[in-house]
């Protein structure tokens, strides 16, 4: 329906827009987003100039670069942060500045200060923040700042902007959102003061808007990020965002970025499958209501929801993160109407999320480009070679894709009736909606690529051996290994999640990894009784991504599944399966059907089968070793670009 009003009325996003003084070619931006590709220093690399350009070249036309600590000293929040604490870096910065602006993008540069969310392990300094106050997050208690200390980085904000100007940027964005220093001091939450800063909450952000424009001229785009909600009881709410929005704009910024949290509920800010997309938009209306000046909507956007929030008048541009990963040229296809052809992202937070979380460059599940634009770039194989792929799964169709690109001659063969493998079962739920859309995507790339696809065919030495491939590409995945549970009665997660077997009344999931929390979460929002059985002390997926997949926990809860933890399946038998706890002590879970979610095991002994088959022969995916999307896609990648 959004498509076919587009088509009739022509897409809003693609419409002009003019902030401050800069005309925008369109609404669509990309949101600052942290990724570690530039120097240890804080200093620009190729590597960050190239991953920008990528995106501006796929069409979108402003680009907000990331967060950058604005002083050496107690800003920095991250390890490999960029930096523009330093005139020596304005030479870098300039580089990327006219690097993004060469493809008519507008390039704005985020301005923070990290607070009381800054690792001491960075700055080597206990972190400052309004008030005294332990961070969850780190483990660290702030100190308060002093009334001296505020006006230096006050004068600091405004010293960094003139850098940016100097470096050729079109504007800044004052990060006053996350739980960073600014935010801190608007947050009734944090600021706990009782001085002109506690009694105004909105005092700090006001005089960094006011010396920053003060410094730069008012030729010069100045936004303001802001928090509209801590999601914290005791914080930040939207009708503070509301008071301090309009005071912020007579204060001279051009345009107010609404997002949301703080570190303790980024799952918010960054809403993983299992919450809903555009989950902020309602924020930036309620702002929208009480400025004048465009506000950008972030949070989850498709440009589906963009679409919407800009024809509603929820907000007059829309910002892309994690989408802009996935695919560079999300706003070139919008442009070209081949949305359908945009590659959606997951919203795992696997790997953007947990690589950040430990320090490592930028990935991304679906797009193994990103973060290395240069060495993954597809580009035409030197000899045009016949390349077979056994398996058409996510890393069969992956390596076949890549490698027709290349220009090779690709054939795949797929013992089942359809492609995909497991992701056909990953996508049941109705909280996994993205997979479904990758797998619809990899199918349809599949057809237009040429790529000659052979269905209900299974590969045996002496078929591969009869078509004689220069290149074998072996992709047969992963399958559940038969044991002691297998073999009494219980049924697996895919057999449930694909209709092949029924699930009574209620369940054990054995397993708490994803596919066991999804298919426990699955079933239970059918209404059955569940129970999740981990071997572990705690469910792996409640750490594999921390905040982001806080969301699967939470939904969790929220479905009334009983969790045990620490408690091993021992036995299915009629009525239920024992389980023994970690003091040995013997439980039976009484459940009409046991399932057993945990176990796959690559198809090891298949692949060698084929070793033999043609001259160059390659292994990926899971049956290499049973792993996530991510590896299959990297796997995917490196043989198709190297053959």
């Amino acid at each position: 329906m959004v498509k076919q009003m587009a088509i009739i009325n022509g897409w809003e996003l693609l419409k002009p827009i003019k902030v401050g003084n800069k005309k925008l070619k369109n609404r669509m931006v990309m949101a600052p987003l942290e990724n570690h590709l530039n120097n240890a220093d804080g200093s620009v690399s190729k590597k960050l100039i190239d991953y920008y350009v990528e995106r501006a070249k796929g069409g979108i036309g402003t680009i907000i670069v990331q967060n950058t600590h604005v002083d050496d000293q107690y800003s920095n929040s991250a390890l490999s942060q960029l930096g523009v604490y330093s005139d020596n870096l304005i030479a870098g910065l300039n580089e990327l500045a006219e690097a993004v602006q060469a493809f008519g993008t507008a390039a704005f540069l985020q301005l923070g200060h990290g607070g009381y969310q800054c690792n001491p392990n960075i700055a080597k300094r206990q972190p400052v923040a309004p008030s005294a106050m332990l961070s969850v997050t780190t483990g660290v208690t702030a100190r308060e700042l002093t009334i001296a200390e505020i006006k230096e980085i006050e004068d600091n904000f405004a010293i960094a902007a003139r850098r940016a100007k100097q470096a050729g940027f079109d504007g800044v964005e004052i990060h006053g959102a996350h739980g960073y220093l600014l935010s801190e001091f608007l947050s009734p939450y944090l600021n706990h003061r009782t001085d002109k800063y506690g009694y105004d909450r909105t005092l700090l952000g006001r005089r960094v808007i006011s010396k920053i424009r003060n410094m730069v001229g008012s030729d010069f785009v100045v936004g303001y990020r802001i928090t509209a909600c801590d999601f914290v009881p005791g914080g930040l709410v939207l009708e503070d965002a509301c008071k301090a929005a309009p005071m912020f704009e007579s204060e001279g910024i051009d345009y107010i970025h609404v997002s949301a949290a703080i570190y303790e509920t980024g799952y918010y800010m960054s809403a993983s499958s299992y919450m809903e997309r555009a989950n902020l938009v309602e924020l930036a209306a309620g702002v929208k209501q009480v400025v004048g000046i465009p506000v950008v909507s972030v949070g989850s956007h498709t440009v589906e929801t963009g679409e919407t929030a800009l024809r509603e008048g929820k907000a007059d541009l829309v910002a892309f993160a994690r989408g802009l990963l996935a695919d560079p040229e999300l706003a070139k296809k919008v442009a070209e109407d081949r949305i359908e052809d945009i590659r959606p992202c997951l919203r795992s937070g696997y790997p953007c999320g947990k690589r950040f979380a430990q320090g490592l460059s930028m990935r991304c599940e679906v797009n193994p480009a990103c973060g290395r634009e240069e060495e993954y770039r597809i580009l035409p194989a030197g000899r045009k070679r016949t390349v077979l792929v056994v398996g058409g799964g996510l890393a069969g169709m992956e390596a076949a894709r890549v490698a027709a690109l290349r220009g090779h001659q690709v054939t795949v063969l797929e013992k089942g009736d359809a492609l995909g493998g497991l992701l056909r079962a990953a996508s049941v739920p109705d909280f996994k909606v993205e997979v479904g859309q990758l797998l619809a995507w990899l199918v349809r790339q599949m057809e237009r690529g040429g790529i000659d696809v052979r269905l209900k065919t299974e590969a045996t030495q002496d078929l591969v051996i009869k078509l004689n491939p220069e290149v074998l590409i072996v992709a047969v995945g992963s399958e559940y290994g038969a044991n002691r549970l297998t073999a009494s009665g219980s049924v697996t997660g895919v057999q449930v999640l694909e209709g092949e077997r029924k699930v009574g009344k209620s369940a054990a999931v054995v397993g708490g990894g994803l596919v066991g929390c999804e298919t426990a979460l699955y079933l239970a929002e059918q209404g059955k009784r569940i129970t999740l059985v981990e071997a572990l002390d705690e469910l792996p997926e409640a750490w594999v991504n921390g905040g982001l997949e806080a969301g699967l926990m939470l939904r969790i809860e929220k479905a009334n599944i009983t969790v045990r933890t620490g408690w091993h399946a021992e036995e299915v038998r009629d009525g239920g399966v024992v389980c023994l706890d970690k003091h040995w002590r013997n439980h039976l879970i009484e459940t009409e059907t046991v399932v057993l979610a945990a176990g796959l095991t690559a198809r090891t002994e298949l692949v060698e089968s084929f070793q033999n088959c043609a001259t160059e022969v390659y292994a990926i995916g899971d049956c290499v070793e049973a792993r996530r999307i991510h590896e299959a896609s990297q796997d995917a990648w490196r043989v198709a670009l190297r053959i």
